[in-house]
């Protein structure tokens, strides 16, 4: 399946209380195609534009996944993992993941990367931040990173070819912050998705 040099590989076991909080690429867009697969008829979807709708759905149906940031992860990043049952509930299980530590993510939703047609279709569905957030089959890499290795790993991200954005950091205790508009909390009915199995 692959290979990583002995002694290099970056766990999700490491974060610590301070590290700030990056993930690749742009969130919710796959989240985003399989809606507009599963309800094209939806007012959002019907007002989405022909590119939007194509880009997203292409998201959902062709995931990328981040190989090309592997050499920079392992330089840069404390601890990192898949973002693949979403962004929220994914960041709440790397602060969980950290040993004998008790951490816990605080996130600013408005600092999440979103990609052009998904703040379109935001901006048509404000509802839809739940998708986006909550959402899975991103693929991205979400990380721990210690403050003096941050720029240079968002540098070595760029020139690989993938954009790395800081969406907040990982703090003490075990309950989870989610900063909205004008720096209020928000809540979420589900943090991740949820494997239905029949």
């Amino acid at each position: 399946l692959g290979y990583c040099p002995h002694g290099a590989m970056v766990r999700r076991t490491t974060g610590q209380a301070g590290h700030s909080l990056v993930v690749t690429g742009t969130i919710g867009d796959s989240a985003l195609g399989l809606r507009l697969r599963l309800a094209p008829d939806a007012a959002w979807a019907q007002a989405l534009s022909s590119g939007a709708r194509a880009f997203l759905l292409d998201r959902y149906l062709h995931p990328s996944p981040r190989n090309a940031l592997a050499a920079a992860i392992r330089a840069h990043a404390a601890a990192a993992m898949d973002v693949s049952d979403g962004l929220l509930g994914d960041a709440l299980k790397l602060g969980a993941a950290a040993g004998t530590n008790s951490l816990a993510p605080r996130i600013v939703l408005a600092d999440i990367p979103l990609s052009p047609a998904a703040r379109e279709a935001l901006s048509l569905e404000p509802a839809l931040i739940e998708t986006i957030a909550t959402g899975g089959d991103d693929y991205e890499v979400l990380m721990a990173v210690e403050q003096g290795e941050v720029a240079p790993l968002l540098a070595a991200c760029a020139a690989a070819g993938c954009e790395a954005s800081v969406i907040g950091e990982l703090i003490t205790g075990s309950t989870p912050h989610f900063v909205g508009e004008n720096g209020q909390p928000r809540s979420f009915a589900s943090l991740k998705f949820e494997h239905s199995w029949r």
